[in-house]
This record gives C-alpha cells, sequence and structure tokens, in this order.
C-alpha cells in the first residue's frame, strides 16, 4: 500500500530488519527509542555514566559522538566498560567531515552514522552558489564511491549496521547547487551513498532525513520513503527526529508535529527526541510518541481509529485533493464569525470557550465557541444521525453560520451531496477518536461536491500521559498538509489552553506568535553549555514576538539549520561564538560573556528589537 493509498485509516509501513547489535530496527519489532551523550567523548567515565543512566532510563540504543579519530579510539574503552556494567545497549557512533573516525570507529561499535552533507565532499572552495556542470558533478559521485566504499566492506565484514543521516543545515555545495536547500537534495543526497552500499551487496542501512523545521522533516521523510518504493529497492528502516527542536514545551510540541504525525502515517521504526536539556528527559517524552502515534500494521487485524473503531477502506469514497509531498494551505471560503474571517488567506483562528477566554490577558482569542443558541453567533450542531446531518433547513434559514461536527463513519459523500452550497459552513469531526484520517475523508468529500467548508480542528484533552503529544501530532500534521482553519482545545487546566493552541500552530510553522527558538541538544562537539547559554538568551530576548533565533552548539549543522532563522549564536571555538544575519556570519570570536549582548545589539542593529513591556 503506497503512502498516498494509506492517507485515510493509516498502517504500519513494513520494513526491512537490521540488526545492530543486541537490537534490531525494521521488522516487525517496535519502534526502537534512541538518544545521544551530550559528553566529551575523550572523557570516558562521563560518557560511560551518561550511557548506562540512558539505557536504565529505557534508551535502546545510545548515539555518541566522534569528532576525530582520537575520539573513535575512545570508543574501544567506552564500550568495554559498557559492557563490563552489564549494559548490553548498542551504541553507535555519529561521524561528520573525519572519514578516519568512521574507519576507526567501525572497529568498536554496532552502528556508524555518516552524513552524507560532509562525509566526502562537505563545503568547498566552490562555493553557495558554484553551478556544478555534470562532468563536475560525477566527479563527486565517484569520490563518494571511492571514500565510502571502503566503509561499508568494514561494516559488511563486521556486521556493523550504517545509518545514512542527512541533515538539511549540511548538505554539500555539489546539492545545493543543483538542488538548493530542499527535501528532494536530501533525499537525493541520501540515496548516493545507498547506492554505493546497494552495489556492494549490503543491506544493513537504516536512513534519517532530519531538519528543524517540522514541515521540512514531514516532507522529506515521505518523499524517501515514496521513492524508495517506486524504484524497487528494499523498504530500509527509517529514524525519525526533528533536530534542534529546543526545550520545554515548545522543543516536546515541534518533536511531537514532525515525528508524531510521521507515526500515524505509519512511518517509522526508531526514534530520538532531540531536546537542549539532560537526554535522558528525552526518553519518556519518545516513549509516550511510540505508546500514542505507532500503528499497526497491515495483517494485524482491520484498520483502527484510535479508540479501536474499524475504519473504512481508502478506497471508498472520494481520493484526498492534497498532495502530501508537498505544503500548501488547502483553499477554503471565508465564513464569518463575529468580527473574525475563518478559512480562505486568513491566518489560522485560535478560538475558546468562555471558560477559557476568561483565563488569558496576553494572546487574543478570536472566536469564543460557544456550543449551544443560535443567536451567539455560532453553534456547533452535533447531529444525532446521518439523516439530521443531511437536514439543514432549519438552521441555514436563520443565516447563521454553524459547525458541523460530523462522525467519520456516516456516509459523508451523501451528507455532503445533501447540502445547498453555502459559506455558513464549518466543519470538525472526533479527531481524539478518528484521528487525522477522519478529517482528511471528512474534508475530501465536501471538497468533491464543491463545498470547500474551512475545517475546525478540536481536541479535548484528557490530561493522561502522551494525550497532548498527540494532539500535537494529530493536529500539527494536519496542519502541516495544509488541513485546518482554527483550533480550539478544550481540557483540565484552561488556564494553558490559549498558549497551547497558539504555541503548537507555532510548533506546526502555521502561525507565528511569539520568538522563535532553534537550539541543538547538545552533543560532545558542542563548544558552550547548551542548557545554561539558552536559558540566559531566551532571558534577554524571549519577549520578542516577531524574531527566530537559533543557538547551536557547534557548526555542523550550525549555520544550514539558522536558514528560517533571523539571527544565529553559534559556538565558534571554545570560549567564543560566532553571530549569523540568517546565513552570513556577520561577527566572529565574540567572548562567550559577552555574546549575549552583542547578540542584542545585532538585532537591534537590524531594526528587531523591541524593549520589553
Amino acid at each position: 500500500m503506497s503512502l498516498i493509498d494509506n492517507r485515510f485509516g493509516s498502517v504500519r509501513r513494513p520494513a526491512h530488519e537490521v540488526r545492530i547489535g543486541s537490537a534490531s530496527i525494521g521488522g516487525r519489532h517496535p519502534v526502537l527509542v534512541q538518544s545521544m551523550t551530550t559528553t566529551l567523548t575523550r572523557d570516558v567515565k562521563a560518557t560511560v555514566e551518561q550511557t548506562l543512566r540512558l539505557a536504565e532510563a529505557g534508551c535502546e540504543l545510545v548515539r555518541i559522538t566522534t569528532p576525530t579519530q582520537a575520539d573513535a579510539a575512545c570508543l574501544e574503552q567506552i564500550v568495554s566498560q559498557v559492557r563490563s556494567a552489564g549494559c548490553s545497549v548498542p551504541l553507535c557512533a555519529d561521524i561528520h567531515f573525519q572519514p578516519a573516525a568512521a574507519f576507526e570507529a567501525v572497529k568498536w561499535v554496532e552502528k556508524v552514522r555518516v552524513n552524507p552533507g560532509n562525509f566526502v565532499d562537505a563545503k568547498t572552495a566552490y562555493g553557495f552558489q558554484k553551478e556544478f556542470d555534470d562532468s563536475t558533478y560525477d566527479r563527486g559521485l565517484q569520490k563518494i564511491s571511492d571514500k565510502f566504499r571502503p566503509l561499508v566492506r568494514m561494516a559488511r565484514e563486521r556486521g556493523v549496521a550504517l545509518r545514512i543521516g542527512t541533515n538539511h543545515g549540511s548538505l554539500s555545495d555539489r546539492i545545493l547547487a543543483r538542488y538548493g536547500d530542499t527535501p528532494e537534495g536530501m533525499v537525493v543526497s541520501a540515496l548516493e551513498y545507498l547506492s554505493v552500499c546497494e552495489d556492494e551487496g549490503f543491506d544493513q542501512v537504516v536512513f534519517s532525513m532530519k531538519a528543524s523545521n517540522p514541515k521540512i522533516v514531514v516532507q522529506c521523510y515521505r518523499i524517501l520513503v515514496d521513492r524508495l518504493d517506486r524504484e524497487g529497492r528494499k523498504p530500509y528502516p527509517i529514524h525519525l527526529g526533528v533536530t534542534e527542536a529546543g526545550e520545554g514545551r515548545d522543543g516536546r510540541l515541534k518533536s511531537a508535529v514532525g515525528i508524531g504525525s510521521l507515526l500515524l502515517d505509519g512511518i517509522g521504526d526508531t526514534i530520538r527526541v532531540s531536546l537542549t536539556e539532560d537526554p535522558v528527559l528525552e526518553i519518556p517524552v519518545a516513549a509516550d510518541l511510540v505508546r500514542t502515534c505507532v500503528r499497526p500494521f497491515a495483517d494485524e487485524g482491520p484498520i483502527r481509529d484510535f479508540h479501536g473503531r474499524v475504519l473504512s477502506s481508502s478506497s471508498e469514497g472520494p481520493r484526498e485533493t492534497v498532495d502530501p509531498h508537498s505544503f500548501s494551505r488547502r483553499h477554503t471560503m471565508p465564513v464569518q464569525l463575529g468580527s473574525s474571517t475563518i478559512g480562505l488567506a486568513n491566518p489560522v483562528r485560535v478560538g475558546a470557550s468562555p471558560e477559557v477566554a476568561a483565563t488569558s490577558a496576553e494572546r487574543p482569542v478570536e472566536w469564543l465557541d460557544s456550543p449551544s443558541p443560535l443567536e451567539s453567533g455560532r453553534a456547533l450542531l452535533r447531529p444525532r444521525s446521518a439523516a439530521e446531518a443531511a437536514e439543514p433547513a432549519s438552521w441555514l434559514a436563520s443565516g447563521t453560520a454553524v459547525e458541523l461536527h460530523l462522525e467519520s463513519g456516516w456516509p459523508l459523500q451523501e451528507i455532503a451531496a445533501a447540502l445547498p452550497a453555502s459559506n455558513l459552513y464549518l466543519l470538525s469531526c472526533d479527531l481524539e477518536k478518528d484521528g487525522p484520517w477522519g478529517a482528511r475523508r471528512l474534508v475530501a468529500n465536501f471538497d468533491h461536491v464543491g463545498l470547500k467548508a474551512p475545517l475546525v480542528l478540536r481536541w479535548s484533552l484528557d490530561g493522561s500521559s502522551g494525550d497532548e503529544l498527540r494532539m500535537a501530532a494529530t493536529l500539527g500534521g494536519l496542519l502541516i498538509d495544509g488541513y485546518g482553519d482554527a483550533v480550539c482545545l478544550d481540557g483540565p487546566e484552561p488556564g494553558r489552553l490559549l498558549d497551547l493552541s497558539y504555541d503548537l500552530l507555532q510548533a506546526a510553522g502555521a502561525r507565528r506568535s511569539k520568538a522563535e527558538f532553534i537550539s541543538c541538544p547538545s552533543c560532545g562537539r558542542t563548544l558552550f553549555d547548551l542548557v545554561t547559554t539558552s536559558a540566559r538568551i531566551r532571558a534577554v530576548t524571549g519577549h520578542l514576538k516577531d524574531v527566530s533565533i537559533a543557538i547551536m552548539g557547534c557548526i555542523v549543522n550550525g549555520p544550514g539549520e539558522m536558514a528560517d532563522a533571523d539571527f544565529g549564536y553559534v559556538g565558534g571555538t571554545p570560549g567564543s561564538v560566532n553571530l549569523y544575519v540568517r546565513r552570513d556570519c556577520v561577527r566572529r570570536g565574540v567572548p562567550e560573556a559577552e555574546a549575549p549582548e552583542a547578540l542584542v545589539a545585532l538585532i537591534r542593529e537590524h531594526g528587531k528589537w523591541v524593549d520589553p513591556a
């Protein structure tokens, strides 16, 4: 079943099995949770201790940064001491820029990650804008074959798995020149390395396609999976992650949108949640995403929604009109609700009940959510049956906009066909039960008869573990696809629901309402303390509304992942920081103690600063 055919009720994508020491990724194995150490790799004692803490917390694979051959040599002691402690958790070496480090690491660990953007043909003297003619491009491919092939052979001989891990922030100049900084370029970069593996008969390969922007993450993985399928290649397992997700609720929401929505698509065999926090804190977040979002395999019974209700076959009824491989906002009719217009090109609106609205003084309630009388200016209609839903005479006569809350199991095409054309409709369904599949099916049936009604994304939080993450995965995934014209959350703690609604929209890239922070989770390459530094920068810039700031520990992904950021704060050398305006480094070697103030001055210089209220 292709991804397109899987959209009205997904099942888990069957993947080729890859063995990694005592664990397996793909096959029929559960989705594996992993994380990464933040210690200096040469500090063997600290790295071993953190590895053991991660394993004790439930981490099923630990990745260790290996920036140099000397760091890679330390893996022998690290592996020995971890195993001596009775811990069998598989270890993965993370390689950037240094092929020699990979050849050393493959001697000791069960998995090696290489980055196609910088393993061989990284940034060169050609420069970012250089055009590569066919012969120059082909020489780059030959260089990959010459330098990567020996590593593939060593991995095959030693039973070591390889992860081909493409990062949006570190594509090579050769790929950038031909494809730009695009999802297509990321996929092409990874498949160039896969071709060498397949030429050597090596299939112990895992893919990742990471970015700090969940929209790009989702698009890349979908394109990759579709291309592997279309080209008749093995369904290699997929490692999901949103890199530089940040910290706190923002980091969790962004991870849920990017990772959880793909799990709901049926894609993903291992995940890592990247938070600017102690890596042990990543594990329960990842475990909740796996528990609440992973889909069953096709042969495990009928396709079911979140509450176990059987979903209809995707072959029934009209097809989805949204292209899952690219983002565009779904076109809808405008519906007027008081002073707010929902749909068309208007921002995704945030609604709230009077109880929730009364708790907030900071962010606006754009329409008051009152589910009862028509005279209130809108009404949420929950028809008791499909027949009642198809009889609009009584409520259309009032001329008041209404929200039809429909069951996805009803004959939606018949209901839509029975309704007259009108710009008084809003649509919603029980996303807590129906999932994103119910919303897609509902919209497809109404779009099919020309009723381009706006969609309201509703969720009633129940306070259970993982419920907020599943909400973000469901609603965020729909928003990424261009579905959703209004968001309305209900549940306990009404004082936080309005902020949560706006934060969700920002995580999904649908609407910005506060400063955006892109911060990496730290690792052994990091040149300053990410947690304390991030807190310092947030303390002086967090009040800004229309600014995005990237806080990056090193240059591996820093400049590239800052493509969407207005300003960048990047570790340059120990004790100093480089400051960026978008991709351009404008100040180098700023002493770390002075760097936050220098960043504020830079923001002022570019007219983006606003004094705190």
